[in-house]
């Protein structure tokens, strides 16, 4: 389910891209300069997964608190849909943190790379 969740969004963040991620050749970094460029994609791509990460949280509480689901949470009971929508959101919010996780490190290693080509 997490492979799906993560195909999932790669291919919505292709196609909010037009398709460029697929149509760029990937380029290894020869300078500092090119480095830096990488650590900022890399930081910028992280800040997106977790606002997206924040937002499914949102969602899902949102959704578990929504009046609809009221008499359901009276009776003690916990209605199929807020469990069904808890698990996707949550899905989704574990997938956008992993990912963001792993943007970050590759920001750190751009930018110590950039700093060692400058010599510091």
């Amino acid at each position: 389910m997490l492979r799906r969740t993560v195909m999932s969004l790669a291919l919505g963040l292709a196609l909010v891209t037009g398709g460029n991620m697929a149509a760029a050749e990937p380029k290894v970094p020869a300078t500092s300069k090119e480095h830096f460029e990488l650590a900022k994609q890399y930081k910028e791509k992280a800040d997106t997964y977790r606002k997206e990460a924040a937002d499914h949280k949102k969602m899902a509480a949102a959704y578990r608190n929504s009046p609809a689901h009221a008499p359901a949470k009276a009776r003690g009971d916990r209605n199929p849909q807020v469990k069904k929508m808890d698990e996707h959101c949550a899905a989704i919010v574990d997938a956008a943190e992993k990912l963001a996780v792993e943007n970050e490190k590759a920001a750190d290693f751009h930018k110590l790379r950039g700093n060692e080509l400058e010599g510091k």
